[in-house]
């Protein structure tokens, strides 16, 4: 792809360590993106510490409504596809977790949250009529174990038992499905706000911690703007190379 060794320019690039749905960030992903920045700089950029403003709580309640509300319909949709009515255990614990809400939530709250992150994108989207890119952490915190997200072995049992007993308002009675949302959220606090908006991101291993391990930078486009990215991702790999680099735990 002949983007990737085209030079993008000199662009106006926003920063953030600022989580949008998440409450803290890692020392370790703070100071890669304070090395990120300055690398842009040295490239030629201009770098601006700014970023949109969400509202934190809003934008999640309203994204796991639409997340929940449509994990329900894919799970029907399957029932459908295989001809037969789905068990709860056909599917992973934090799934089940979620179709429970959806069928849970009634179409007036589906359309309200909805209509919540289409206005919630448009105020992201003026943000970008003044910058080319906006860079944040991938993550709030260094690569973490394998299954570190999964429901606790009492939450699945919950879990598991509520889907039994087709009482899906219990999940919200019982408080279980907010904090495994805001665990969730915790570590991914950036991303889930450009699955809603829909604009092209790419998470590039710029950085490395102590440990050995890659801490990814995360870079937003304008909509539609994808050119921008692969040629923006060319000239950090040029510059900061990572092609033959690979996670220290990774080789024992």
């Amino acid at each position: 792809m002949h983007e990737v060794t085209t030079e993008p320019g000199r662009l106006r690039i926003a920063y953030t360590s600022q989580p949008f749905l998440g409450h803290s960030v890692h020392a370790d992903c703070l100071k890669g993106l304070e090395a990120t920045a300055r690398l842009l700089e040295q490239l030629g950029h201009e770098v601006v510490e700014a970023a949109s403003q969400i509202d934190r709580e809003a934008f999640a309640i309203a994204f796991l409504t639409m997340i929940a509300a449509e994990t329900r319909d894919e799970i029907d949709w399957a029932a459908h596809m295989a001809g037969r009515k789905t068990r709860y255990s056909d599917f992973e614990t934090g799934t089940t977790a979620l179709a429970l809400l959806g069928q849970a939530f009634s179409a007036g709250e589906y359309a309200k949250a909805l209509n919540y992150l289409l206005a919630a994108s448009r105020g992201i989207g003026r943000f970008f009529e003044d910058y080319d890119v906006l860079l944040t952490p991938t993550l709030a915190e260094p690569p973490i174990l394998t299954g570190s997200l999964q429901p606790s072995g009492s939450e699945r049992l919950m879990i598991g038992l509520i889907g039994r007993l087709n009482a899906a308002w219990l999940l919200d009675a019982l408080g279980v499905i907010k904090p495994l949302a805001a665990k969730t959220f915790d570590f991914i606090p950036y991303t889930a706000v450009f699955n809603v908006t829909g604009q092209p991101a790419m998470a590039v291993p710029l950085c490395w911690n102590e440990a050995g391990l890659p801490i990814g930078m995360h870079f937003i486009g304008r909509f539609g703007d994808e050119t921008t990215l692969f040629r923006l991702a060319g000239q950090l790999e040029r510059a900061q190379p990572w092609a033959d680099r690979a996670p220290t735990a990774y080789l024992q």
